[in-house]
């Protein structure tokens, strides 16, 4: 099957972000994929090996929103707060495109060691890393409430990572917010919440949304 790699890939990507390494089920992995068992350790050897492919795949998924991120950091032409808003909006929408990427990065960033060392170094680090420096200046602008950037990463990636099922959650005990919107709205909330321009730039900015040219 020529696809079979692929698709053993994608399908253990889920089972591992779902079920953590020691409940993957390889069979369950195969049949998911469509493939015959022994493709897993014709392709890949072994479970862990099948691991290690599935974390190399996310790291190639996330490296384009990674290098987004550094662009939209180092825009120097921009005010702070139009980056650091698009750079939320921009983690945000590779959230919502990969959650298997999100997933997988929660459950093992907090697994057994040598697995969690790996998902930190190869991809918590550079995630970090690639926006880190916008957020320092953020805080020293006082944009971003934060003693830290480490901790406003941590709070924004936790703000952001919410379950696939997070619309039909939030419907459960407020119902007056459309589901088809909530995703959206979380956005706007995580936005409004974790920034806090300077009084003239968000008078500016609500000017803008209106139509409006600031002061008239």
């Amino acid at each position: 099957m020529p696809d079979g790699r692929q698709a053993l890939l994608i399908a253990a990507t889920e089972a591992f972000a779902a079920q953590g390494f020691d409940g993957a089920d390889l069979r369950s992995i195969a049949a998911a994929a469509g493939v015959a068992p022994n493709l897993v350790r014709v392709h890949f050897g072994n479970k862990a090996a099948l691991w290690d492919a599935c974390l190399d795949r996310v790291v190639v998924l996330a490296l384009p929103v990674m290098a987004e991120v550094h662009a939209i950091a180092t825009d120097a032409r921009r005010s702070l707060g139009d980056r650091l808003r698009d750079l939320i909006i921009t983690v945000a929408t590779f959230y919502a495109a990969h959650p298997q990427v999100r997933n997988f990065v929660v459950r093992h960033g907090a697994e057994a060691p040598e697995r969690s060392t790996q998902v930190t170094e190869k991809l918590l680090r550079p995630a970090y890393e690639s926006a880190r420096e916008l957020f320092q200046a953020g805080i020293a602008a006082g944009i971003i409430r934060s003693s830290h950037p480490a901790l406003f990463f941590a709070l924004l990636n936790a703000a952001l990572n919410q379950p696939p099922a997070f619309p039909m959650l939030l419907g459960r005990f407020a119902p007056e917010i459309d589901p088809a919107t909530a995703w959206t709205e979380l956005l706007d909330t995580t936005v409004a919440t974790l920034l806090h321009p300077p009084p003239s730039q968000a008078g500016a900015e609500r000017a803008a949304s209106e139509g409006r040219k600031p002061g008239a």
